[in-house]
């Protein structure tokens, strides 16, 4: 009976840990009211115009009519008033709490769950990466908050609700295919940002915290941040999708991309998905350090197929760029 109690209660705690994570992820990025808006959007202003029709509307539209009203960005100031006060409350208090939680109340017991349980951030890099990533969550606010303005004044988008408008193999075929298109340009844009001049220029800014933390996940030069905002957010402007395969796909991204850089050790999900402590090697400094290799976020296969998972016989480093690292000198001796 005790094993149960106890079964149950973790597993209690565990829901509620992603749960948490959740919010969270989507409150780092300011995304949670265009969220709201994507979910519920036929009941606040019906079904999505067509291009025709949308078209047709603005012929109708009086000479007079104001430069928001023009760009169907009417109550903006509301949107954006409510987009950045309610991300702010979110992000410092959800992400208050899971700090809290283990980095202070369990910091004695860091080797039960921390990657790297000897060392953590130094006071000036926590306080950095809150101002840095508290900016960018301002920033991502903000365009959400425009966004969401223009999808409630019926401004167009791609996303449908209606399985029956596509049909079911569209409906199933575009959950993989969404799946990997994240992937896909999560792993060239984050190895892109490993050229050396854009590593030393943007790319380092994320890179100052060696041992990262949640916070850490958008603390970024504000252009990296949008870079990988916009390949997410575009999507329901020109690509047909379902809402059931869009949120929880971004959520769940959101959501890996905060246990990533949370500095929790914690297995994977999925066969063909990392470990978060594969990416939290990527920020660790010391005799080694993997900055270089590594790039993959949701899954292997891009590190695979390009040959940057690291290797035992090869020696990274910051100033080593490429992904391939260099070989051992006493491999080449050998040879």
């Amino acid at each position: 009976m005790f094993s149960t109690d106890s079964n149950i209660r973790e597993c209690i705690n565990k829901s509620v840990f992603m749960v948490t994570v959740f919010l969270l992820a989507t409150a780092a990025r300011g995304e949670w009211l265009l969220m709201i808006i994507y979910l519920f959007k036929e009941q606040i202003i019906g079904p999505s115009p067509t291009k025709n029709s949308a078209l047709e509307n603005r012929t109708t539209e009086v000479i007079s009519e104001s430069f928001l009203e023009r760009w169907r960005l009417q109550n903006l100031h509301l949107m954006l008033t409510m987009s950045i006060v309610v991300s702010f409350i979110m992000f410092w208090g959800i992400g208050g709490v899971f700090q809290y939680y283990f980095y202070y109340k369990r910091r004695n017991q860091a080797a039960d769950w921390k990657c790297q349980p000897d060392k953590f951030l130094t006071p000036e890099n926590e306080k950095h990466e809150f101002l840095l990533g508290s900016a960018n969550m301002l920033l991502g606010a903000t365009v959400s908050g425009f966004i969401a303005c223009y999808i409630v004044n019926g401004g167009y988008t791609t996303l449908y609700y209606n399985i029956s408008d596509r049909g079911w193999l569209y409906f199933l075929a575009s959950i993989p295919a969404f799946y990997m298109y994240i992937d896909c340009l999560a792993y060239y844009f984050h190895r892109l940002t490993h050229i050396k001049w854009l590593y030393i220029n943007i790319h380092k800014v994320h890179h100052r915290y060696h041992q990262p933390t949640a916070f850490s996940t958008v603390a970024m030069h504000p252009a990296e941040f949008l870079l990988h905002q916009s390949y997410l957010i575009i999507v329901p402007f020109y690509f047909p999708i379902h809402v059931a395969v869009y949120i929880p796909t971004i959520l769940y991204v959101y959501y890996y991309g905060m246990m990533d850089h949370s500095g929790i050790n914690m297995s994977a999900l999925w066969p063909w998905q990392p470990p978060s402590i594969f990416h939290d090697n990527h920020h660790k400094e010391g005799t080694i350090r993997y900055f270089h290799v590594n790039f993959g976020f949701n899954s292997y296969l891009f590190d695979w197929l390009h040959d940057t998972l690291r290797k035992e016989d090869r020696v990274y480093g910051e100033d080593i760029f490429g992904g391939k690292g260099q070989q051992l000198l006493s491999t080449k001796k050998s040879s």
